[in-house]
């Protein structure tokens, strides 16, 4: 029979993981996890009303990572991140119990009174009060988290187990599962380390990173300067690709030149972002991208195409436009199915022939 994963059931009460939380035992951005907190508030809310009734909850999944030249062991949060980040923001005053805490037939005719007063509030409110909730709070802290312990070394597996448990929960997002599944891959560090740089900082805001949009955008620009082609925004595509160059170091460094050559070139066009807000849209981002990359392969300077491109774009995006010739071309391009391959070489082609640069980019 193959080697089994270990795991071990235990429990732990609030005060008991608070304890832990606040000598820094727990890791939350293990590279597997998710960017940010993705709950509501009502989820967050409701997740409070569950423990203060002493409803069960799901289990938490927690990997421990000793360090071996101190000794300290600190847990890598593998599974309930949102739970234990709602837990956190009750107790610091973030998060509050919902207004319909007493609308529960949980809640006897004695109580109800006492729960309706408390409905709404948060946990030093709670704790405010003079006397007769003492079991509320007492309720809260003594509250039994159930734990699993995964006692894996390969992160690999540890990140396999992520994947298992969420594509049964909350589903996440494909980036997610990606995240997670190469973690620690070339590819996703170097894909993480083009999103976070301050070039994109404005110019991706319209892209939810708290749900890694802006590193599937970022992937996709990528592949787009490694494989030298604009390619189809199919996430079975980017799910191969991300398999097939995980560790490919020579081909991702090259990419990774490539992406800052064409950052700088997109620089160098002049662009006043702050004027052309919609330019930041997925669409046109992707479209000035690939005409960048284009254009700088083809050997042809930025000042060459910064005042075509910047024409192109201000007659786009104004109303007293009457749309003909190239702007018809991209616009009806940017209309339906705009993340196809057909549509997306439609629409460099405008962008180039537009600029004079090229009938036909192949």
């Amino acid at each position: 029979m193959a080697k089994l994963f270990e795991r071990k059931s235990t429990t732990l009460t609030i005060s008991e993981f608070y304890d832990n939380y606040t000598s820094g035992k727990y890791n939350f951005k293990a590279p597997y996890q998710r960017n940010s907190l993705v709950w509501s508030e009502d989820k967050r809310s409701f997740l409070i009303d569950s423990i203060m009734k002493n409803y069960p909850i799901p289990e938490i999944f927690l990997r421990p990572c000793v360090d071996n030249d101190t000794g300290k062991t600190v847990y890598d949060v593998v599974d309930g991140k949102q739970r234990l980040e709602s837990i956190i923001g009750f107790i610091e005053g973030k998060v509050a119990l919902p207004g319909y805490f007493a609308e529960d037939d949980f809640i006897d005719e004695v109580n109800l009174g006492r729960a309706e007063e408390i409905a709404g509030l948060k946990f030093d409110d709670i704790k405010g009060k003079k006397e007769g909730f003492a079991d509320y709070i007492k309720q809260f802290w003594t509250y039994s988290l159930n734990i699993e312990y995964l006692y894996e070394q390969n992160e690999d597996l540890v990140a396999s187990v992520f994947d298992r448990l969420n594509r049964n929960g909350e589903p996440l997002t494909r980036q997610e599962l990606r995240n997670a599944k190469y973690a620690k891959s070339k590819l996703l560090e170097s894909i993480k380390e083009l999103a976070n740089d301050p070039f994109w900082s404005e110019k991706l805001l319209r892209l939810k990173s708290d749900r890694m949009e802006n590193e599937e955008f970022i992937s996709e620009l990528f592949f787009v300067v490694m494989l030298e082609t604009v390619l189809d925004s199919s996430q079975d595509v980017l799910d191969a690709l991300y398999e097939q160059f995980r560790e490919d170091e020579k081909r991702i460094l090259k990419a990774k030149q490539g992406m800052h050559e064409v950052m700088s070139y997109i620089d160098k066009l002049n662009i006043d972002f702050t004027v052309l807000k919609r330019l930041c849209g997925a669409t046109h981002l992707y479209s000035l991208f690939t005409f960048a990359w284009k254009a700088n392969s083809m050997g042809i300077s930025p000042s060459e195409n910064s005042e075509s491109i910047n024409r192109f774009y201000s007659e786009y995006f104004s109303r007293d436009t009457a749309y003909e010739g190239f702007l018809r071309k991209y616009k009806d391009a940017a209309s339906s199915r705009t993340r196809s391959k057909i549509q997306r070489e439609k629409r460099l082609e405008a962008l180039l022939e537009f600029s004079g640069v090229s009938r036909g980019f192949k």
